[in-house]
């Protein structure tokens, strides 16, 4: 009872504290705040008024001891941008007069010469006139009246003594006077176009420019520059050389023959394989084998195709001149895999163009087939069966000849004929063969829609428009 008693009075002296603390702090902050009231009463101090005076004063304005004035500049000379040339045309007219020549004529001498050259003419040359005479009163005088006078100072012989003025020998100029045109192109500045514009023009741009005479067919001129298909064989040739060069001296026989025997520019540029970005611009491809079968690849076939129908013109010759022979069945694949159903190979007449476009042909000449060469004698040479081909076979895209194939072994001929022993029955005549290789040359640079005819078109355009 004694502690909650205790506790209830802890209770009720708190609160009277709390109560009596609030009261003191109360008037604590009244009496500060009097006294503070009462403090700024006592010092505040009424406000007074203040005066300012200023002084003002006049300066004089002093100019600057030097004046600067912008001034336009001064020309020494007045010239003009561009100056326009004036022509003036002026014609002064001449006086041409002609004099007559004064004539001092020489009489005849009294005795009559014993010399057999009485009956010709002395006299004398003189700066260029004639005077005297035996038989006749012929005399020529400088012109401007000078007489020219004595006698020729040689000693016989011509123009010499007894020999007269000339000794039979017509000094007059020689003048022609029919004058004939030798411009066929017209006149004005399409004219000019046409004469200066030729096959010389374009060597640096193309690969071929053939043109041809439509008078004579043999007059040829331009340039062509010969290539050689390089394709992948699978082994080498009994002769120790690669399938596509088996016979090295083929090409460069024909070669000179062409440049020989025409006024075309024939180079032999080398070798190109179907992926070579050079394909697109050579006209013509040249294809000769032996034995060795033709690898390819399906890009390669395929750039064959687009080239020929490009305008690309090959020629594929079996130089083992076998239809059934490796070479002959391989390139033969290789063009059906290029052109697809394109690829026909037809028997070319006997009265088509290839045949009469240099040289007239009755239909192919003869080739290793007709003459039938043992070629066997090494001992690694397969037996040839001897068959003969009567005929050339082609492909023709819209109408052109674009693919000429021969089984007869033209290559062979060109390049191994003239040196075949005589134990063979050799050297063989190859000058018929060759004549059928300009043919080629020719056809293949002059057909409809190859790529030389489409580079002449080209260049007539160019010129049409300027």
């Amino acid at each position: 009872m004694k502690s909650q008693k205790g506790i209830r009075q802890l209770g009720q002296w708190k609160r009277t504290y709390q109560k009596y603390f609030a009261i003191a702090f109360l008037l604590a902050a009244l009496f500060h705040l009097l006294i503070t009231s009462i403090y700024h009463v006592a010092t505040e101090r009424p406000p007074t008024e203040v005066s300012i005076s200023v002084e003002k004063k006049e300066y004089d304005l002093v100019q600057p001891p030097v004046k600067f004035e912008l001034k336009a500049p001064k020309l020494a000379k007045a010239f003009s941008v561009s100056k326009v040339p004036s022509y003036t045309q002026a014609f002064t007219p001449r006086e041409i007069k002609f004099e007559p020549t004064e004539v001092t004529k020489v009489e005849a001498p009294t005795t009559k010469p014993t010399s057999d050259r009485a009956n010709k003419v002395e006299g004398s040359i003189f700066y260029g006139a004639m005077t005297g005479s035996s038989s006749a009163d012929i005399s020529w005088g400088i012109p401007g009246g000078a007489v020219a006078f004595g006698r020729s100072l040689g000693v016989g012989g011509r123009l010499g003594w007894g020999e007269g003025q000339t000794a039979g020998v017509d000094f007059s100029p020689d003048l022609n006077e029919e004058v004939s045109n030798t411009r066929t192109g017209g006149t004005g500045l399409q004219s000019m176009r046409n004469e200066l514009v030729g096959s010389e023009n374009l060597v640096d741009r193309f690969e071929g420019f053939i043109e041809t005479n439509a008078a004579n067919k043999k007059k040829v001129k331009g340039f062509i520059n010969f290539y050689q298909m390089r394709w992948r064989p699978s082994k080498s040739e009994p002769n120790g050389e690669e399938g596509w060069n088996v016979f090295p001296r083929a090409l460069s026989m024909l070669q000179a023959y062409a440049q020989d025997s025409t006024d075309v520019k024939v180079t032999l540029a080398g070798n190109l394989r179907l992926d070579d970005r050079q394909l697109w611009n050579v006209p013509i491809l040249f294809m000769m084998g032996y034995l060795a079968p033709v690898k390819y690849t399906p890009i390669e076939a395929k750039n064959l195709g687009k080239w020929l129908r490009q305008g690309g013109f090959l020629f594929v010759d079996d130089g083992y001149a076998q239809m059934f022979g490796a070479f002959n069945k391989s390139s033969r694949a290789l063009l059906v895999e290029a052109l697809g159903y394109d690829a026909e190979f037809l028997r070319i007449p006997q009265t088509h163009y290839l045949y009469h476009c240099w040289e007239d042909f009755g239909g192919p000449p003869a080739g290793l087939d007709d003459a039938n060469l043992p070629l066997e004698q090494d001992g690694r040479t397969p037996r040839r069966i001897p068959e003969r081909y009567p005929y050339l076979e082609g492909i023709f895209l819209n109408g052109r000849l674009a693919v000429l194939f021969s089984s007869k072994g033209y290559t062979h001929a060109w390049g191994v004929w003239p040196w075949v022993s005589s134990a063979q029955g050799g050297p063989y005549d190859n000058a018929r063969q060759l004549h059928f290789g300009v043919n080629i040359m020719v056809y293949a640079s002059t057909a409809k829609g190859s790529i030389i005819d489409q580079n002449k078109a080209r260049v007539a355009t160019e010129y049409q428009r300027k």
